[in-house]
């Protein structure tokens, strides 16, 4: 399972909404939008991940998580 970290990370950087970061960092709001709500997080694409971390000087883990299906042990 993907979680999203996203909101927490912007709340840390004093960011106070989808709509400033999306200004700050060149990506779409929708997009933006459905990493913070944790939509469809498998489709977002290694680039963006990778932008949002070189702005938030931070580890993909700040942005999206991975945590194991317990089920599947």
């Amino acid at each position: 399972m993907l979680k999203s970290n996203l909101g927490h990370t912007m709340l840390d950087n004093k960011i106070k909404s989808v709509a400033e970061l999306s200004r700050k960092v060149d990506i779409s709001r929708e997009t933006l939008r459905k990493i913070y709500n944790g939509q469809r997080l498998e489709t977002v694409s290694f680039e963006i991940v990778v932008k949002l971390c070189d702005f938030f000087k931070c580890q993909i883990k700040d942005i999206i998580e991975y945590i194991p299906d317990k089920t599947q042990e």
